[in-house]
């Protein structure tokens, strides 16, 4: 999560959420979990998609 804030662009949807968490007063720490719990979320729907066109499921 520490690479994803420092190097990403600021368009990015996940850098936009763990700062907008971060200005909610949540701790920095609180903040990066909640930013890895929504890029788990979003990996999983990508690849649940990805299975589906393939017919796997």
């Amino acid at each position: 999560m520490k690479s994803i804030k420092s190097s990403c662009k600021l368009d990015n949807e996940l850098k936009s959420y763990i700062i907008k968490k971060e200005n909610e007063g949540k701790l920095k720490k609180v903040a990066k979990i909640a930013g890895l719990n929504k890029f788990l979320r979003m990996y999983y729907g990508i690849v649940k998609k990805k299975y589906k066109e393939l017919e796997i499921w």
